[in-house]
């Protein structure tokens, strides 16, 4: 077993290999099948020659012996390599075609792969050691056809965002195995840089080597001298070149790392979800990030970059956590609605909606959540129960004295509760923005053609978009949007949320940002 069949063993222990979608052993076509039964019966004969199992006039030489099991065990390397790159590919090629089926809603641009399967097969059949040229020219023939299927990946990705790849592998059922992951991973490290290809590269990566814990939190499976070198077995059977100076690397990547730990200590400091927003702490995460350039794919900031992500979006989630305990979730979601979903979700390499967090934290009996998602007692409920425990003797011996404070208790509770029914009754002058919000007509606005109804608030206006909105194109829905943002700013409100009749928000539009999203 080699380095990086140990990496696969270790993901595997940690409940990260299922039986999923991909599997790299078993989801190659039968060309592909029959060519690994193949390239098995040339490695075990190749076994039986060097355990001496030949005949006897064929019986090598004990000078060409070491020779030969070389020669063998190089061409079986090329032949499993070829192996993977196809796999990966497929791999690659199933996870954006999700993609555009379920997020983007176009038909997958699937590419033909005959061609490279075929050359596949001819590389896979030839005779010789790899000094031939009939061997040369089979593995260029077949270099030539993985590029151009990986070019015609690249620029279908090229369309895809970072929200919806990372949609699609969080949401995906099955649950993408760890080989698809690895296989994605790949696909962006070997790709031609760009900002979209680093962030993408961020997420699965963040993926790969975290697992997801109570109330949206995530663990990270290894430290981080562990992942530095997992992270370089990955590399070296990617055939990854790197895109920077290797002088460059020490220097710069120890200044990255300390930057990530800056941030992250700067995180876990915070008091407040307001203090982190009001010091734009996610915007400078995910520009720092983007700041890091090729250098950022060092396996030394990799590993930082993913225990920073996991810490990063677990704090906010321990801080969603204290607002709520401090408030309710409708005033929460009114505060904060959908406006900062994004940026976090870059900074953390997680998608993290405000208001899926506050539905998935776990509660208590007494509304109280822990850390670690269990429920504990307050200490005023602790002395409460103390002191009925105390007075247990009391109702056992004073059983008349008891009934005389419960019929005072109870004439008590009557008097209260009458105060408290008149004082109901009578309005008053704190409502809250949900309360206040007023209905507005859209009969005399273009907005009736794409929304079924509207309300407004003193700051955002509100409105149900008609089936019509899923089918329309990206660019079109900016255009409604902008005109929502026209008709809101019109009748005094700064912010536009859109939702469909599931409830789910579609689309967000303020003076500094509007946001088209894919529930």
């Amino acid at each position: 077993m080699n380095v990086f069949e140990d990496l696969i063993e270790e993901l595997r222990e940690e409940n990260l290999l299922e039986d999923t979608i991909m599997d790299l052993r078993s989801s190659q076509t039968n060309v592909i099948e029959d060519e690994g039964r193949s390239s098995q019966t040339f490695t075990a004969e190749s076994r039986a020659s060097q355990n001496g199992s030949v005949q006897a006039d064929e019986t090598p030489s004990s000078e060409s012996e070491p020779a030969l099991a070389s020669e063998d065990a190089e061409r079986d390397f090329y032949r499993k390599r070829a192996l993977e790159e196809v796999s990966s590919l497929q791999m690659v090629e199933h996870v954006l075609s999700g993609i555009e089926r379920e997020y983007m809603r176009i038909v997958p641009g699937t590419y033909d792969d005959l061609r490279a399967k075929t050359a596949l097969h001819k590389f896979l059949q030839v005779e010789g050691d790899s000094t031939t040229t009939e061997y040369a020219e089979a593995e260029f023939h077949l270099m030539r056809e993985t590029e151009a299927w990986s070019s015609a990946l690249s620029a279908r990705d090229s369309k895809i965002s970072v929200a919806n790849l990372r949609r699609f592998c969080e949401n995906s059922r099955p649950i993408l195995s760890s080989q698809a992951l690895l296989a994605v991973g790949r696909f962006y490290r070997n790709s031609a840089f760009s900002e979209r290809t680093r962030a993408k590269f961020d997420f699965v990566m963040t993926r790969l080597f975290s697992r997801e814990a109570s109330g949206d939190k995530r663990k990270v499976l290894f430290g981080r001298a562990e992942m530095i070198g997992h992270v370089k077995t990955l590399y070296a059977n990617w055939s990854s070149v790197a895109l920077y100076s290797a002088d460059d690397v020490p220097l710069k990547a120890r200044a990255i790392v300390a930057g990530f730990e800056d941030r992250v200590a700067e995180a876990e400091s915070s008091l407040t979800f307001d203090q982190l927003i009001q010091n734009d702490f996610f915007k400078r995460v995910h520009a720092f990030k983007e700041a890091t350039g090729e250098i950022f794919f060092a396996p030394e900031v990799v590993a930082a970059t993913i225990d920073c992500n996991t810490k990063i979006g677990n704090k906010f989630v321990d801080l969603i956590r204290l607002e709520r305990e401090r408030t309710n979730p409708e005033s929460i979601e009114e505060k904060y609605g959908y406006e900062y979903d994004q940026i976090i979700s870059d900074a953390a390499a997680k998608t993290l909606q405000l208001v899926d967090v506050l539905k998935n934290l776990p509660e208590s009996e007494d509304g109280e959540v822990t850390d670690g998602g269990e429920p504990r007692s307050t200490e005023v409920n602790r002395t409460d129960r103390e002191a009925r425990k105390n007075k247990t003797p009391l109702i056992t011996f004073e059983l008349f004295a008891v009934n005389k404070w419960l019929l005072l208790a109870t004439i008590v509770v009557v008097l209260v509760s009458t105060a408290l029914y008149f004082w109901s009754s009578q309005p008053s002058s704190e409502t809250s923005s949900a309360e206040s919000a007023k209905d507005v007509s859209l009969e005399n606005s273009d907005l009736k053609e794409y929304m079924r109804t509207g309300r407004a608030t003193s700051e955002t206006f509100y409105a149900i978009t008609l089936p019509v909105w899923d089918q329309m194109a990206e660019d079109k829905k900016r255009e409604i949007l902008q005109k929502a943002l026209e008709f809101a700013n019109n009748n005094g409100q700064k912010n536009v949320q859109l939702v469909n009749f599931r409830g789910r928000s579609v689309a967000f539009a303020s003076q500094k940002k509007e946001e088209i999203l894919n529930p």
